[in-house]
């Protein structure tokens, strides 16, 4: 299938377990590019476990180098919303791009979509594509304590097939502040050696820098 998936996140840092959420994706037949889009972050939200986004983007051209259907955006840097609301900025994007983008989520943000900015409206105006996440049980019942059956059964069959990634960008983070040297942020799962290498070549999630 033609066009773009918007995986939106953070990715602070980007790990293996998002690198297989794009390529189940690209796998699925939904979608026939993903594009990658790190979250503005405010100046001032501060915190020295986390990295700008000028490193966020560099991480993620470094994950994804050697991937021909995939591409990380500053969209969301340059567009810099605050709040930035993710139907917001898809409609921004149509708009700009003449483009209409399919939204890859988790399975968990799935099962709380109904809490977000616009929901109804986000989901009757934009595709999504759903990655399966541990202890989120997708089902069209689950969904319809929320939604009405038609839109439970519609946000149920979202859900792609892939394996489950154990990894977590917040636990990435904490446990590198007592990291020294470069072979044990390389030796630890879920990081490829050029984002490590990256890493420690920035002193970035360190007490140390």
């Amino acid at each position: 299938m033609d066009g773009k998936a918007f995986f939106g996140g953070s990715f602070d840092p980007p790990h293996l377990g998002h690198l297989g959420v794009a390529r189940a994706a690209l796998r699925s037949g939904r979608c026939g590019r993903v594009v990658w889009f790190p979250g503005f972050m405010p100046p001032h939200k501060t915190d020295r476990r986390r990295a700008a986004f000028s490193d966020r983007m560099a991480m993620v051209k470094l994950l994804i180098s050697g991937e021909p259907d995939m591409e990380v955006s500053d969209y969301e840097d340059r567009l810099r919303l605050s709040p930035s609301y993710t139907i917001d900025v898809l409609r921004r994007l149509h708009l700009d791009t003449g483009e209409k983008y399919r939204l890859l989520i988790g399975a968990d943000s799935l099962l709380n979509l109904h809490t977000w900015h616009e929901a109804d409206a986000l989901v009757r105006e934009f595709e999504i594509i759903t990655y399966p996440r541990n202890g989120a049980t997708v089902t069209a019942d689950a969904l319809s304590t929320h939604w009405d059956r038609e839109t439970a059964e519609k946000l149920a069959a979202t859900e792609i097939p892939g394996k489950i990634f154990e990894i977590s960008s917040r636990e990435l983070r904490f446990s590198m502040e007592k990291i020294l040297s470069p072979r044990h942020i390389i030796r630890g799962d879920g990081l490829t050696g050029e984002v490590a290498a990256y890493i420690m070549e920035h002193g970035l999630y360190t007490k140390f820098n």
